[in-house]
């Protein structure tokens, strides 16, 4: 958990539980926003931090997670992409 970031407090908030900023670890010494940002009126939070990562993000993961289980080779990169995107389908296709 990074110490930099300003953290939620998420009084209120209804997106407190998908925002890192409401979920993560607090670490040591952590800064906390005075009120929960969430604008109301706005139906948003322009300081929202997705807790949640996204497919091009677990498939990034898992892409290199294949590069090193193969030793590490140079110029497979696509190759691996294409596994790991594969890979994702099947993990993901029963949930």
């Amino acid at each position: 958990m990074p110490y930099d970031i300003t953290m939620c407090p998420g009084k209120d908030c209804p997106i407190k539980n998908d925002c890192y900023r409401f979920t993560a670890e607090i670490v040591w010494r952590q800064d906390f926003f005075g009120a929960t940002p969430y604008d109301f009126k706005a139906n948003s939070c322009k300081h929202f931090w997705n807790n949640h990562p996204s497919k091009e993000e677990q498939v990034r993961k898992l892409a290199y997670q294949i590069w090193q289980r193969e030793g590490c080779p140079n110029g497979r990169s696509w190759e691996h992409w294409m596994q790991a995107e594969k890979e994702f389908k099947e993990q993901t296709k029963n949930l």
